[in-house]
C-alpha cells in the first residue's frame, strides 16, 4: 500500500518509472512471486521491473489505440503486443467506453453519408451512418444497424440539436422525412468529402472493405473500434 512507501530503500537513478519516467522511484518490497516491485514518489504509482503477462505493462493502450487507428487487425495486434485476443477485445471495449464523444460545434455545414459492412457473417448486413463537419472534416457522430429511420435518426438529431445551418445527404428517400427541407441539401456532388472519407476507412479499416474476409464479429467491437479511431 501506499503509506509503506517510507520504509522502501533508494534505487540507483539509472532506473525510470515507465509511468512518467522519474527517477524519484524506491524498492517497495516484493509481490507474492517474487517478483520486485517499485513506488514512484513523482506520480504514486507502482510498478514492476519485469511483467510476465505483457497486458498489465505501462502504455498498452496507447500501443492498442495506435495499432487500431493504424488499421491492424485484432489477431495482428494481440500477435505484436504478445498478449491474447480475448484480452485484446475487452481492453479495446474499455477503452472505447473512457473516451468522451466530442462536442458538436454549433452553427456549421455537415455531410451525412451510410456505409454497408458486414457483422458475423456476410449475409448479415450493417450500415454505418456517420455526420462529417464540412470545413474540418471531423467526424461529428456515428450510428450503427439496419438501414432504417431508426439508425438514421440518431445521427441526424443530434445535428439538428447542434443547430446545423445545413445537412448535406445524397438522395436516399429517408432523410426527406427526418430532416427539415430549409436546412436538407442533395446537391450535386455536395458530399465529396465524406464519400473520400468513405475511401480512407476502408483503405485503413480492413474490416469495413467491400470484398474482404475480415469483419467484425460482434456490434460492440465495431462500435468500439469506430469510437476509437474518429475520437481516440
Amino acid at each position: 500500500m501506499i503509506e509503506n512507501h517510507n520504509r522502501c530503500s533508494r534505487v540507483s537513478d539509472t532506473k525510470k518509472c515507465p509511468n512518467c519516467y522519474s527517477s524519484k522511484i524506491v524498492k517497495n518490497g516484493t509481490t507474492k512471486t517474487k517478483k520486485q516491485q517499485y513506488f514512484c514518489k513523482n506520480c504514486n504509482k507502482r510498478f514492476l521491473d519485469f511483467y510476465s503477462y505483457q497486458a498489465y505493462r505501462f502504455g498498452i493502450d496507447n500501443d492498442i489505440v495506435a495499432l487500431t487507428k493504424e488499421g491492424t487487425g485484432i489477431r495482428s495486434t494481440a500477435r505484436l503486443l504478445k498478449i491474447s485476443p480475448t484480452t485484446l477485445l475487452a481492453r479495446i471495449i474499455t477503452i472505447a467506453k473512457n473516451i468522451v464523444q466530442p462536442s458538436i460545434p454549433k452553427g456549421k455545414t455537415y455531410q451525412v453519408d451510410e456505409m454497408r459492412t458486414y457483422v458475423k457473417r456476410k449475409d448479415k448486413l450493417i450500415w454505418i451512418v456517420y455526420a462529417l463537419e464540412k470545413q474540418t472534416k471531423n467526424v461529428v457522430s456515428f450510428s450503427i444497424g439496419r438501414r432504417t429511420n431508426k439508425t438514421l435518426k440518431k445521427v441526424i438529431t443530434s445535428l439538428e440539436l447542434s443547430e446545423a445551418e445545413k445537412i448535406i445527404t445524397d438522395n436516399l428517400k429517408n432523410y426527406k422525412f427526418l430532416i427539415r427541407p430549409e436546412i436538407h441539401s442533395t446537391k450535386f456532388r455536395g458530399i465529396n468529402h465524406i464519400e473520400r472519407k468513405n475511401l480512407t476507412l476502408r483503405t485503413h479499416l480492413k474490416r469495413l472493405n467491400r470484398k474482404t474476409i475480415c469483419f467484425s464479429k460482434s456490434l460492440v467491437i465495431l462500435s468500439a473500434i469506430l469510437k476509437i479511431y474518429f475520437w481516440g
